[in-house]
């Protein structure tokens, strides 16, 4: 079990960065390293390394273990980095636990596993999670997204109890069920951290208990993201809902609407790099992008990235 769960506070921002590659989709770790560096100049100091935008699915072990290490160099010692390390067995799921940690990773992000259907109810939940955090060698957060685990939704009483183990240390809610995430924000144990699975209901679910967001958004849109959780915490309630609500379209298109196409083609169009996603993901049409091109700009994001843009 980890020793660094003590020192360890959870909080704020971190965008779920994504895998870049080359036309030949061999892994593009420059681009990697220069999009980490153009968000730490935006203010950004956590990072999530291969969740669901990260593409980690369609990565080796090899190429998992070359990204959180390349995330990790751009990022610094000083940066907090959580890596996506899910698997569908608890054997598997350790594993990628350990990988993380040997390649430079804080926290290991951990979906349910979710591959045998009705029978992975919530008893065996438990189990898993228990058994995978006596051996992690980093701190766990859960990841409870259904869309992701087909289906799977972790209910509040199974995630509160997971709460009394030390080295489970929070949760990243991707559901969007905010009267869940109030009830284990308030069940759960003082320090255990929930995080809003995206910036579509930042706001929300930071009234709620949630201590910030891994937010797909703010890959594209840091300072926003950042301003929205300042905002909300010295009490600006009414700024705050404005933001909120002109950051809700265009998140939907880079989230549930385009997923990581979307993501990438929005980088694209925003700092000139990005590329396409892993086959089978298909990359944006035409008519596409010109919709989310339109999304970006009705939102005033379109020039996001640029160190001279104000927030207003």
């Amino acid at each position: 079990m980890s020793e660094r769960t003590d020192t360890l506070r959870i909080g704020g921002v971190y965008p779920p960065v994504p895998t870049f590659f080359h036309e030949d989709e061999s892994l593009n770790l420059e681009t990697q390293r220069r999009h980490i560096t153009r968000l730490r100049e935006k203010g950004i100091t956590n990072f999530v390394a291969l969740g669901s935008n990260g593409e980690a699915i369609h990565l080796d072990l090899d190429e998992r273990r070359a990204v959180i290490a390349a995330i990790r160099e751009a990022a610094g010692s000083g940066a907090q980095i959580l890596a996506g390390a899910g698997g569908q067995s608890t054997r598997e799921t350790v594993a990628l636990c350990r990988l993380a940690s040997e390649a430079g990773a804080d926290v290991a992000l951990v979906l349910p596993p979710s591959h045998y259907g009705g029978k992975m109810g919530m008893a065996v939940q438990r189990a898993h999670f228990l058994a995978v955090a006596d051996a992690s060698p980093l701190p766990v957060m859960i990841y409870n997204m259904p869309a992701n685990a087909a289906g799977v939704d972790l209910d509040a009483e199974t995630v509160i109890a997971l709460s009394v183990h030390p080295n489970i240390i929070g949760m990243k809610d991707s559901s969007g069920n905010v009267t869940k995430m109030a009830e284990i924000a308030a069940g759960a144990r003082e320090d255990f951290t929930v995080l809003a699975g995206s910036a579509g209901f930042l706001l929300p679910a930071m009234v709620v208990g949630a201590k910030g967001a891994i937010a797909a958004l703010a890959n594209i849109a840091p300072r926003e993201c950042l301003r929205l959780v300042e905002l909300f915490e010295r009490g600006d309630l009414a700024e705050a809902r404005a933001l909120q609500a002109r950051l809700i379209s265009v998140n939907t298109a880079v989230t549930s609407g385009y997923g990581v196409a979307g993501l990438k083609a929005a980088l694209t169009l925003i700092a000139h790099y990005g590329g396409e996603p892993r086959r089978p993901l298909a990359p944006l049409g035409e008519g596409e992008r010109v919709r989310l091109r339109s999304l970006l700009a009705a939102a005033d994001l379109l020039n996001a990235m640029r160190p001279e843009k104000a927030i207003s």
